[in-house]
């Protein structure tokens, strides 16, 4: 008789749970690994200038401490933005929730910012002064796609004791995306069908 040998391959990015809510399979994807993505980037600064009360006022700006924080139920990009003109300094915070989706027809967890707009403001001749508005998600824009709960195999033969042969289709179902503290989880089950 054959060994019958299921393979689920998961890249190293991903941790596997045997069961979880009675469901078979899981793919979990960890907030480190995301901002070790942004961290990576670099620096991320810019620089401008605007009129403000009829003087010229040139700045610069620069993306501080980039990162997503995954928490029960949201997942939030996060990131100070450091900006100066002369001695005058301010450091205004930009976030955005992370659209976050599971795509059972391609098996692909997606992941991307959305905008990402933070105003650029300083007090300058004691007054509030809004310089420019930067969007981030210019600098912070890829979708990460990765596989999902599927199997790679569609079916299994099985050689039954009387010589003939049984095949087993393989689906899944019942999908389940969970965002939980540190890490965003896809569960699914896995349904076995006789051909």
């Amino acid at each position: 008789m054959k060994k019958l040998i299921f393979i689920l391959i998961v890249g190293s990015l991903f941790s596997q749970d045997a069961k979880k809510d009675g469901q078979h399979v899981s793919v979990s994807i960890n907030e480190s690994m995301l901002n070790n993505f942004f961290q990576s980037i670099g620096d991320v600064s810019g620089q401008g200038s605007t009129k403000v009360l009829g003087k010229e006022v040139k700045y610069n700006w620069k993306v501080i401490d980039p990162k997503v924080v995954i928490e029960p139920g949201s997942a939030t990009f996060k990131a100070n933005v450091q900006i100066k003109s002369g001695k005058i300094k301010s450091t205004p915070k930009a976030t955005s929730k992370l659209d976050i989706s599971y795509v059972k027809e391609e098996n692909l967890i997606k992941i991307k910012n959305k905008k990402i707009k933070v105003d650029l403001m300083l007090k300058i001749f004691g007054k509030k002064v809004k310089l420019a508005t930067v969007d981030l998600s210019k600098y912070y824009k890829p979708t990460f796609e990765f596989p999902g709960p599927t199997l790679n195999q569609n079916n299994v033969e099985i050689e039954m004791p009387d010589g003939t042969k049984k095949v087993l289709n393989i689906n899944t179902d019942n999908h389940n995306l969970v965002l939980e503290q540190g890490k965003i989880t896809v569960f699914s089950d896995i349904i076995f069908s006789p051909q």
